[in-house]
């Protein structure tokens, strides 16, 4: 069934922990993973790498070591079977997507988030599991948008959960409920284009997809949502997210419900059902969105 939220509030020293409040009310809707997305003011390139064993570190660091320095690097033991890498690189901003795929191109390493603003946190497990065992710490951000999920498929690879990121334009990240029925057709034709792809998640295609209509096409983010909305099939809804925007949509049979709520023009939640919404705002009245609908709103 799997869950999405939600959060824009500008300045928010708790994005991390409210954004995780709101996910515990979605543990019915799943607990395989969680996962969320963070955008965050700060100054350097941050990296968060998962790696099937810790001996990998070193394939990882010579990696890295080709494009740049890295600083306060920390590496421990996920939920669940992972390793998890993370630390600031100091490097040219230019070359952020040809090392997200350096890295990607080992077997055994796989970029969760690489930017100057976005920092992914996924594993195994529920939302209060995944603070306890990542300790995500209190950040000055401005949004951020969230997932639970229950696995149809490989449960124990992390690297299936969301959210997902894209090698093509690496701030954006994107949290899906649903399943595109023409995935396999569409990664075919994506990889006509280019487009390489690091796991058989159907979610990752739509994350690509997204950020090669931003990157390649130079459409906006609405724009793009629109051309996703024509272009998928199946049932889903997606809560997309780049430095300066969140945007949702829904597909056309609105099977997969949205609900969205804005409170004093400086906080904007979102979620799949309202009670996801309650931790930020106790008497909430939300907007349920139509079948078919492409909203975005700016940070």
């Amino acid at each position: 069934m799997c869950g999405i939220a939600g959060l824009i509030a500008k300045d928010s020293p708790t994005l991390g922990n409210d954004l995780i409040n709101m996910l515990k009310e979605l543990i019915h809707r799943g607990k395989d993973a969680t996962g969320v997305a963070l955008y965050e003011n700060r100054d350097t390139i941050d990296l968060r790498v998962s790696m099937t064993a810790a001996e990998y570190q070193k394939n990882l660091e010579k990696i890295i070591a080709g494009y740049g320095q890295t600083s306060n690097a920390r590496i421990y033991q996920g939920q669940g079977i992972f390793t998890f890498f993370e630390a600031s690189v100091d490097m040219d901003p230019g070359r952020i997507s040809d090392l997200n795929w350096a890295i990607d191109s080992h077997p055994n390493l796989c970029v969760h988030s690489l930017g100057q603003q976005l920092k992914v946190y996924k594993d195994e497990g529920s939302a209060e599991e995944l603070q306890n065992c990542h300790k995500i710490p209190p950040i000055n951000g401005t949004h951020g948008i969230g997932h639970v999920r229950l696995a149809t498929e490989s449960v124990e690879n992390i690297n299936f959960a969301h959210p997902f990121i894209s090698y093509i334009y690496p701030e954006l990240a994107i949290v899906h409920n649903g399943q595109f029925t023409n995935y396999f057709n569409m990664r075919r034709r994506m990889e006509s284009w280019g487009v390489r792809f690091k796991t058989n998640n159907d979610s990752e295609m739509a994350a690509h997809f997204l950020a090669f209509q931003m990157k390649e096409k130079g459409l906006d983010l609405e724009a793009a949502l629109h051309q996703g909305l024509e272009t998928f099939d199946g049932v889903f809804t997606l809560l997309v997210s780049t430095p300066h925007q969140i945007g949702a949509l829904r597909d056309r049979l609105g099977i997969k419900p949205m609900l969205h709520f804005e409170k004093n023009g400086t906080t904007v939640l979102f979620g799949s059902e309202q009670i996801c919404l309650t931790p930020i705002v106790s008497d909430v009245y939300a907007t349920e969105m139509d079948p078919g609908g492409v909203q975005v709103w700016s940070v």
